[in-house]
């Protein structure tokens, strides 16, 4: 799935993509990209609106970091990991390839509808 070109992210920043559930692509300082299911898994926040230093995320809502390489909680309160997906740059755009694992949503926030290929409205 293209999610944009790479000039269109700029180091530092990240981009939230509206799928179910949804999901954030991450541009590091260091040039690397990666993407990471978008909602916190202690409570729901976007992680794309949270503080990238490295190859961590701070949730905006707790401060909960996540590892973007891995998924792994780096800091409380959050206990489970974030699902991340594969990225593939080529030809200076953007790709992901979601993960078909089962995402670690935080309570209160709906599983994926399911039974049909994730909405890529909005997408380039």
């Amino acid at each position: 799935m293209r999610v944009c070109a790479l000039s269109e992210l700029a180091p530092g920043e990240a981009r939230r993509l509206e799928l179910d559930p949804p999901v954030a692509v991450f541009h590091t300082d260091d040039g690397d990209v990666y993407a990471i299911d978008d909602t916190c898994t202690h409570q729901d926040a976007s992680l794309a609106d949270g503080w990238l230093e490295g190859c961590e995320v701070e949730c905006p809502l707790h401060a909960s970091r996540f590892d973007l390489r891995t998924g792994r909680v780096d800091a409380p309160p959050a206990k489970k990991p974030v699902r991340t997906h594969e990225v593939t740059i080529d030809g200076g755009e953007v790709y992901i390839t979601l993960s078909d694992a089962v995402p670690n949503l935080p309570p209160g926030v709906g599983a994926p509808t399911g039974g049909s290929a994730p909405s890529t409205a909005g997408l380039a």
